[in-house]
């Protein structure tokens, strides 16, 4: 998943609702954690793909914890992670198909699969 914008709309989001709620002292108890939640989730969508895959469990933790707290952010932070989980998820059937073709054509390429096996494939993935 290539687009940190749901990371980056959830931190906002965060900390934004954690300010407005810390503008009572009772609002502060929750305000506190969901404004943390906001600058940790923000902290994630500046860092590169690699480096969010390998604190995933960081992401999950705190969309939950947001998704307690400020419903909107811990949604939005739970689409990213579940991106992450399953990379085909939010892509259309035709990038689904494209990546199929280019799976296929490698391995036709690299004398995986020979011509008829090939051809076999490709029409199968064209009349999904």
């Amino acid at each position: 998943m290539k687009d940190k914008n749901l990371l980056n709309s959830a931190g906002i989001v965060a900390i934004v609702v954690g300010i407005i709620a810390c503008l009572t002292m009772i609002g502060a108890i929750v305000g506190i954690p969901v404004i943390i939640g906001g600058v940790k989730i923000k902290e994630l969508s500046t860092l590169s793909e690699e480096e969010i895959i390998n604190r995933k469990e960081t992401l999950l933790i705190w969309s939950i914890v947001l998704l307690l707290l400020c419903t909107i952010s811990g949604v939005l932070s739970l689409l990213y992670y579940l991106g992450i989980e399953n990379p085909n998820l939010f892509k259309s059937s035709s990038e689904k198909r494209y990546d199929e073709l280019e799976k296929i054509n490698k391995l036709y390429k690299e004398k995986v699969l020979t011509k008829e096996e090939y051809e076999q494939e490709k029409e199968r993935i064209l009349n999904k």
